[in-house]
């Protein structure tokens, strides 16, 4: 197992409401790749981001497999 990736994802609602923001946690220690991975299941009008580093035993903790992400 090897550390993780936070990734930050912002949606944007239509009618200028406030934006909506949700964490994931990604197994998957390359940024760029913990993006895709999140990226691949949101809607045109959302922003993700890598945020930052997921410690290895976070990654353990959350039970996840290589791949795997999470909704925090």
């Amino acid at each position: 197992m090897a550390d993780g990736q936070v990734v930050l994802v912002t949606t944007e609602p239509l009618g200028g409401v406030s934006p909506v923001r949700s964490v994931y946690f990604v197994a998957e220690q390359d940024p760029v790749k913990a993006k895709a991975i999140v990226g691949a299941m949101m809607a045109p009008n959302e922003k993700v981001e890598a945020w930052g580093r997921l410690p290895e035993s976070a990654v353990k903790a959350l039970g996840l497999n290589p791949g795997d992400f999470k909704h925090g």
